[in-house]
């Protein structure tokens, strides 16, 4: 069964157990957990039982049959199997290149300097438009009598 199903389930079952006996729950613990969906099975059934509530078995039986159903198969995420396929590629071509160093990675901040005091950011790494870095600013200090605020709303 899909995720998305089980977890509708569950919450249903939730919202039911929460409105007649107020007991709260884990909607997505309990469309994963097959022991914590069993033990609310068993009080759903419980409550139904001892106060008449017929459609908390109803939906009770609706998530024991969910979770006790075979999973489909697993899904592998697009990213690891294009990771497994590099991975494979690369081993069985022992002639690869060895990768070029990034020229224009990001720099790494050795100095006290780069770092602007008042807000503890580090100074921007981003080229102009044309490539060139810019060199540093110096930050004019704040005058502490001005007002911080647009004519002084927050």
């Amino acid at each position: 069964m899909p995720s998305s199903e089980k977890i509708a389930i569950a919450a249903h079952l939730h919202v039911l157990l929460r409105r007649k006996t107020g007991r709260v729950t884990d909607t997505e613990w309990m469309a994963t957990n097959a022991e914590y969906a069993a033990e609310i099975v068993r009080f759903s059934r419980e409550k139904a039982a001892e106060e008449g509530h017929l459609d908390l078995g109803v939906w009770a039986d609706r998530l024991e049959e969910i979770m006790t159903s075979p999973e489909a198969r697993h899904r592998v995420p697009l990213v690891r199997m294009m990771a497994d396929a590099v991975r494979e590629r690369g081993a069985a071509s022992p002639t690869a290149a060895a990768p070029v160093p990034d020229q224009q990675g990001a720099r790494s901040v050795n100095t006290e300097e780069d770092v602007y005091p008042e807000s503890g950011f580090i100074e921007s790494t981003f080229g102009t438009l044309f490539g060139e870095s810019e060199k540093h600013r110096e930050r004019k200090p704040r005058d502490p009598d001005a007002p911080r605020y647009v004519k002084g709303l927050r």
